[in-house]
């Protein structure tokens, strides 16, 4: 393959991980270094970063591409390639899948059979089996159910997306077994070290469904342009009903891998406080 006059040995593979990269860049160092470029359905934000620094280009068909040869540089977001993830692939981080990825992280070095996850979630054996071989497929758990570290866990931010309602008061001492905080304020009362902006930020408070939502908004109303909280249905269902076992101000909080995928949102401050956050007896999986 050439671009811009350099000639790359493709290298494709369908997952590169950070370890793979790390693997790949030392065989290129070792056996003289040679212009290659790696196209995968999947590569790590970790794994982007080490074949970056090793000089290899990369396209990861989810969309991005990042090429660095004499005359060339490109770092961007282009159209996801000619072969896109399956959609049942692209899928499974929704409701159970969800569920499923999050009772993985709660315990990174167990080894939990599909019958005692589908109990811990409450889902069906056999939909909590598909949804195991489908992240099996794409290199982020191992052939005994455990996740794959951070890997899973950033791909799991990614796929993080609570939809926020303002409202003008805040509803936690009224009902507060049926909301859980989240966001910075959850963070600060787990001991995350929150960078700045800390104390000033309006609650996040998780519910755990549609209904729950109506409910608080039609107890507390929305008003445009005020925002003492905001509200949202917790993506998971399995991450609302895992709370945690503190309270803040008689509120339970939201479990830390929940706080831990809201700061991740944050691509500056978050995540940097996330760099610098080790859970005092809970595990770190980002």
């Amino acid at each position: 393959m050439e671009v811009a006059g350099t000639s790359f040995a493709v290298d494709q593979r369908k997952v590169v991980r950070e370890s793979d990269a790390m693997l790949m860049a030392h065989l290129l160092e070792i056996a003289g270094y040679r212009p290659t470029f790696v196209i995968a359905d999947r590569i790590s934000e970790a794994a982007r970063v080490e074949l970056s620094r090793a000089g290899m280009a990369w396209w990861d068909r989810r969309g991005h591409l990042w090429i660095r040869c004499p005359g060339l540089y490109v770092n961007a977001a282009v159209p996801a390639g000619a072969l896109p993830l399956r959609r049942r692939v692209v899928s499974v981080f929704r409701g159970a899948g969800l569920d499923v990825a999050l009772a993985l992280l709660s315990d990174p070095v167990g080894h939990r059979g599909v019958h005692e996850l589908a109990r811990m979630i409450d889902r069906s054996p056999g939909r909590v089996s598909e949804i195991l071989t489908e992240l099996r497929s794409q290199g982020l758990v191992d052939a005994d159910n455990s996740p794959i570290v951070p890997e899973l866990f950033w791909v799991l931010a990614e796929e993080w997306k609570p939809r926020w309602t303002p409202l003008p008061n805040v509803p936690m001492l009224e009902i507060p077994d049926r909301v859980r905080l989240s966001g910075t304020q959850g963070a600060l009362a787990l001991g995350a070290p929150i960078v700045t902006g800390g104390e000033g930020s309006p609650p996040h408070l998780y519910v755990a469904d549609d209904s729950e939502l109506a409910t608080v908004q039609g107890i507390f109303g929305t008003l445009p342009g005020a925002t003492a909280s905001v509200v949202a249905v917790c993506p998971s269902r399995f991450g609302f009903t895992w709370g945690s076992t503190t309270r803040s101000d008689g509120v339970m909080l939201a479990n830390h891998l929940v706080i831990a995928l809201d700061l991740a949102k944050d691509r500056a401050r978050g995540r940097e406080s996330l760099d610098r956050w080790n859970p005092s007896g809970l595990s770190r999986v980002w």
